[in-house]
């Protein structure tokens, strides 16, 4: 008897079990089932319009429309071809080394209904740079005559390279581009940096210490010297078609063409030559 029960309880808890899991697996199966993928329809804005959705007084514009290019003629004179036609010019006029450029700080007058080619007249021109801002007084001028003048400020830059010290040089060597590294900087911020070529450092010594982290200064440098205090050189005298070489000590440092102070070596009297060369000097009676 006690049996028969234990197996009536057992059935009907086995039973429950599988319907609760049932209905759980379908409750499971309804929540990951996918989402219905809506329709989209296409919707045009005369078909809103006409719907009478949005008022037409207060359309709402569904795409930006783009800002329209404007187009020249190919031979028109554009801003742009003026500017680099006064920039040209005022470097012609100036002979500036290095690349000039000028930045106007309002827009040029437009003049594209004119046609090419033209030239431009400076009719104002500053008789140096320097840093900062110019105004610049210009004519524009085609095959109809003077199209205009007109005043613009510019902002002004004189870029060049030149040499960066490497390290710390020392006053009295000899200047030598393995010394230096090349940068661009604007000339009329440093107006007395060397620019960097090999003529600016031939026949060149430091004139002092020079440190690195700033472009060489042109008074950085001097003139190698060709003779030396205490050197002896070779002395030529010239009188008229008669020439006599001698030796004598150097009084003083000299660079090419300077006037120096020797000392005759063997009466010890003391006489001026100029230098004309590496320990060579030369007297003229």
């Amino acid at each position: 008897m006690k049996t028969s029960v234990f197996l009536r309880l057992a059935f009907g808890l086995g039973l429950a079990i599988f319907i609760f899991a049932s209905a759980l697996r379908a409750s499971l199966e309804d929540i990951l089932a996918p989402l219905p993928v809506a329709e989209v329809t296409a919707v045009s804005v005369s078909s809103v319009r006409t719907a009478g959705a949005v008022p037409a007084s207060r359309e709402i514009a569904i795409f930006d429309s783009l800002p329209e290019v404007p187009s020249y003629p190919e031979d028109a004179i554009l801003a742009v071809d003026v500017h680099e036609e006064i920039t040209r010019e005022l470097q012609a006029q100036l002979r500036t080394s290095g690349d000039l450029s000028l930045v106007p700080l309002r827009d040029l007058p437009d003049i594209s209904e004119y046609s090419q080619p033209f030239s431009v007249n400076l009719v104002s021109v500053p008789n140096r740079l320097a840093r900062g801002n110019v105004y610049l007084r210009y004519q524009v001028e085609n095959e109809k005559g003077i199209l205009g003048e007109w005043t613009v400020p510019f902002r002004v830059h004189l870029f060049s390279e030149v040499w960066f010290p490497k390290a710390h040089l020392r006053s009295g060597d000899l200047a030598v581009p393995s010394d230096f590294e090349i940068r661009q900087i604007d000339l009329l911020t440093e107006p007395d940096a060397v620019p960097a070529s090999l003529e600016s450092l031939m026949r060149h010594e430091y004139a002092r210490d020079v440190m690195p982290g700033k472009p060489l200064q042109w008074r950085d440098l001097m003139e190698r010297s060709l003779v030396r205090k205490g050197d002896v050189v070779e002395v030529t005298a010239v009188n008229g078609l008669l020439a006599i070489s001698m030796r004598a000590v150097a009084r003083q440092d000299g660079s090419d063409g300077d006037l120096i102070l020797l000392r005759n070596i063997d009466s010890a009297k003391e006489f001026s030559a100029r230098v004309i060369g590496e320990n060579r000097v030369e007297v003229i009676f």
